[in-house]
């Protein structure tokens, strides 16, 4: 962004209060020591923006969360740091914060005027919870910097900005077997077991990093302009499917987030594959998941975008006609098994 220095209409007003009775006391008593008085305040005044000016790029704003992620309800550090890297001056700092939940769509915002010293700057800590799950990023929105005497104001000063992943709530105590949390689940005797130990069948998703170059699909990356790997389905059960109706309700979402999470594990544990699907601004949006870092990679995508509320069940059955899937759910079932 670029820097711009601007008079404060304020800190103009403020000064003419000033500098006008020491005008109209020299034009009567006609003393040295005013005459010093009105010579001395402009320049302050010009030297105080200059220094300022001059400070532009040592100048900065950050909102700082902890990195990694955190449980839901639970508190964690959020700062307000301003550097001052000057060693001849300090500053005042009119600046405006949001504290925005992603996937609820929910924002906070927060003003503060602050003084960062010389080359110490400022600090503020705080303690913040997020009552649900979601990406939580903290940024600096506004950032106004004012010289020592307020006349001068300066834009577009480096900002930083952070996130930090709330997570759905699971304990270990929540799993339960898949068939007396999942109403219609078939028995053991009743799925179907892969037999071969290689598996020639797999799946396309895109590409995450830490994939092999081997794994990717040339063809399909050259068409969807994004690079997407083929994804070996594991030897073990048949693929189960997965559907995640979102809706628009806070409270109901996470529900369903900590239902998904719990079953998710439950299922690969059983050894069955999971391809999850839910409703995003594109449509009806899938991944593959054969593996429990695969699924916390999932949860963080949804908790990374807002929460659309969409007819799942019928997006279901128009893309994927006629196919199995759990249907995720809360309350005494944690899902029910669509035929």
């Amino acid at each position: 962004m670029e820097k711009k220095l601007r008079l404060s209409i304020k800190g103009v007003v403020r000064t003419l209060i000033l500098y006008l009775p020491v005008v109209g006391m020299w034009y009567f008593f006609r003393s040295y020591v005013l005459f010093m008085a009105l010579v001395l305040i402009p320049c302050c005044v010009v030297l105080s923006g200059i220094l300022l000016w001059k400070s532009r790029d040592k100048i900065r704003a950050e909102a700082v969360l902890p990195g990694g992620k955190v449980g839901k309800n639970t508190e964690f550090n959020f700062d307000i740091r301003l550097h001052n890297q000057s060693r001849i001056t300090g500053y005042t700092a009119d600046l405006t914060y949001v504290y925005r939940n992603v996937f609820t769509g929910h924002s906070d915002y927060r003003n503060l005027k602050l003084w960062a010293a010389p080359v110490e700057g400022c600090q503020i800590k705080q303690q913040l919870k997020s009552c649900y799950s979601g990406r939580v990023e903290a940024e600096i929105v506004k950032f106004i910097v004012y010289d020592p005497l307020h006349v001068f104001c300066l834009f577009g000063c480096e900002v930083g900005a952070s996130s930090i992943l709330v997570w759905p709530k699971f304990t270990e105590e929540s799993e339960e077997e898949i068939y007396s949390c999942v109403e219609g689940f078939p028995k053991d005797d009743e799925s179907k077991k892969r037999g071969a130990e290689y598996n020639p069948d797999y799946d396309v998703r895109e590409y995450i990093p830490g994939d092999e170059l081997k794994s990717i699909h040339w063809k399909l990356t050259a068409k969807q302009d994004r690079l997407m790997v083929r994804e070996r389905l594991a030897t073990g059960r048949d693929k189960m499917n997965v559907l995640l109706p979102l809706s628009g309700k806070r409270e109901e979402n996470d529900g369903l987030l900590e239902a998904l999470y719990g079953l998710g594990r439950i299922l690969l544990k059983k050894e069955y594959p999971v391809q999850l699907y839910w409703v995003g601004k594109g449509g009806l949006q899938g991944c593959f998941i054969a593996e429990p870092g695969e699924l916390e990679n999932a949860i963080s995508r949804i908790l990374s975008g807002e929460a659309v509320e969409g007819n799942a069940r019928e997006l279901m059955e128009m893309e994927h006609p006629g196919e199995k899937y759990i249907l995720i759910q809360t309350g005494v079932y944690k899902g029910a098994y669509i035929q």
